[in-house]
């Protein structure tokens, strides 16, 4: 299963108790779905670089997680119809194999001589 990270702001004006709640239930939310190895950090208060419904600060919470599409589609859907949710973003992490694979193919054995007369000729 693919990898994913969703990041959301609180409305800073949420008592704790229900920032607990509002992570448990994200976490339940993923798990319930079949989602592995879920991770909620949360990153505390922050200041927001604009307003955002007249906050200058919000509550970020990062959730990390390996899933189908179909958790992240209703993980977005649950995140919007709540209202203690300023804002969000899922982002699909990429894997590390693919970035291995990828990093390879770019790399070039470094040119000898003779591939450098044979360009040489071709130019000529």
């Amino acid at each position: 299963m693919p990898g994913y990270e969703t990041l959301f702001i609180l409305n800073p004006d949420l008592p704790e108790a229900q920032v607990r709640e509002t992570i448990d239930r994200v976490r339940r939310l993923i798990e319930g779905m079949e989602g592995q190895n879920v991770e909620l950090q949360d990153w505390g208060m922050r200041d927001l670089a604009y307003p955002i419904r007249k906050h200058p600060r919000g509550t970020y919470v990062l959730a990390q997680y390996n899933a189908r599409a179909e958790v992240v589609k209703e993980v977005e859907r649950t995140l919007k119809l709540a209202d203690e949710i300023l804002r969000f973003i899922s982002v699909r992490v990429p894997e590390a194999r693919k970035a291995a694979r990828r990093g390879a193919r770019r790399s070039r054995p470094p040119a000898t001589e003779a591939d450098e007369a044979a360009a040489a000729e071709q130019g000529s």
